[in-house]
């Protein structure tokens, strides 16, 4: 049995903002998706904050590859944002060929699993946790 060691701060911290970045911009993403079921908005925003979602997602795995690759942390983060980013994927080909009845329930079910991310990331014991 080891002793729990904290994770670096610095790839901590970064692995925090991204997942709350994650979120943010999957909440924007739903926003756009709104407008433009309405008719209020046009697709290039939304196709504009789906690319910015992508990055989040970039940015989220390099960020838990730090963390993991420090021997700190779990690699459970670095699963989920790879499962985020295929996910992201299937929203791309499902969005881009009109398949609304997979796109917006898929983009709720993302945003609920950031959201779900960064109450795991930010909870006091993911600090403490050694993976």
């Amino acid at each position: 049995m080891s002793a729990e060691r904290p994770v670096p701060p610095r790839f901590f911290g970064l692995l925090k903002a991204s997942t709350v970045l994650v979120a943010v911009t999957l909440l924007v993403q739903g926003i756009t998706a709104g407008r433009l079921l309405a008719g209020e908005g046009g697709p290039q925003l939304h196709h504009a904050t789906g690319r910015a979602v992508t990055a989040a997602v970039v940015l989220q795995i390099i960020a838990a590859l730090l963390v993991w690759r420090a021997g700190r942390g779990p690699a459970r983060y670095l699963g989920i944002g790879a499962l985020l980013f295929v996910l992201i994927g299937v929203q791309f080909v499902t969005g881009g060929s009109g398949d609304a009845a997979v796109h917006v329930p898929l983009g709720v079910a993302l945003f609920g699993a950031s959201a779900a991310l960064v109450a795991q990331v930010w909870s006091p014991r993911a600090a403490r946790t050694t993976g």
